[in-house]
């Protein structure tokens, strides 16, 4: 089945980036707006409390914002007041902090002038420190499996008390630990996503985090489930599925809003194909669970906006989502 792209200059329009004098070229100041921040595109994570036999590995990313490289400090604290009690993932208990790594990249983006600090040594300070050769960091945190099933925990790392430059205003990284020992946490992590792009047979893949609904207790979410030229991962929007124990299937409904809204002008939806869109229903696939690995195949997914009834930003056929 081949497919044919529509093209929406409303969808390229919200994605440039507008100045009041387009002949003006913004200069960054080093001075006044630098910053230290959490890296990446998202601002949480959710990890299964163990990996084969042992914890879960977390590496968040933070970098030092600057032209010139400047130097400077930032403090960490690992906190769980933001969570009720029975919640709460506890330093020592339920997760340890083993490192910081330092470093910048050259221009094929591989790691140079790497600085490894031990953090699992009692009494270390919890402090990261960037300079012109050190833009980059990342943080190691590992999780301890403690064989009970005690349900999710969470916890922060908050970036504090910059110096040398200004805090920037991603500073908060929430983090989940999945209790393993649930079989719906099972479900939890990180995927791979491969397929075949419907609109010129070639091999599509990229990664898919799951993580759990915090009130349903067979929900699940996933994000981002479809791939949109000029949306990054960040943009599309989580789906969520239901997930069937006893008949071992997942059912992720059709009809969801991954970029957009019903009265913002475009709303693009995830759908199925039987000749047309299909709106309604859910894709129904069964899971295979391999002690801790998951993997389940969905035969068609796409997306199209509902506003302008537009037909396809994305269709991929042959999905094979795999936990890692």
């Amino acid at each position: 089945m081949k497919f044919k792209s529509f093209i929406y200059t409303a969808l390229a329009s919200t994605l440039l980036f507008t100045s009041c004098d387009l002949n003006k070229l913004h200069v960054f100041d080093d001075d006044t707006q630098a910053f230290i921040a959490f890296a990446g595109t998202k601002s949480s994570v959710s990890v299964s409390e163990s990996t084969d036999a042992a914890g879960s590995v977390i590496e968040i990313p933070m970098l030092c914002a600057s032209v010139k490289g400047v130097t400077a400090t930032v403090n960490f604290a690992l906190t769980d007041t933001a969570y009720a009690e029975g919640i709460r993932a506890v330093e020592g208990v339920d997760y340890v902090v083993k490192s910081v790594t330092t470093y910048t990249l050259d221009a094929q983006n591989n790691r140079i002038n790497e600085v490894t600090t031990d953090l699992s040594v009692a009494g270390t300070e919890k402090v990261v420190k960037f300079d012109a050769d050190h833009r980059f960091a990342t943080l190691v945190i590992e999780t301890i499996d403690n064989d009970s099933q005690d349900g999710d925990k969470k916890f922060d790392v908050v970036l504090t008390g910059a110096q040398g430059c200004q805090l920037g205003a991603f500073d908060t990284y929430a983090v989940t630990i999945s209790d393993d020992e649930s079989p719906m946490n099972q479900f939890v992590g990180t995927y791979t996503l491969s397929g075949t792009n419907a609109f010129d047979g070639s091999t599509v893949t990229w990664d898919v985090n799951v993580y759990r609904d915090d009130v349903d207790e067979n929900k699940i979410w996933l994000q981002p489930i479809v791939a949109v030229n000029g949306l990054g991962a960040a943009d599309v929007m989580p789906v969520y599925a239901l997930v069937d124990l006893v008949a071992e299937n997942i059912q992720l409904p059709y009809g969801q809003t991954v970029y957009g809204g019903p009265d913002l002008g475009i709303n693009l939806v995830i759908a199925g194909y039987n000749g047309e869109p299909v709106l309604t229903g859910a894709a129904v696939c069964n899971y295979v669970m391999d002690g801790k690995s998951v993997s389940f195949t969905i035969p068609f997914l796409g997306a199209g906006d509902t506003v302008a009834n537009a037909w396809w930003y994305a269709a991929t056929e042959n999905i094979t989502l795999t936990k890692k």
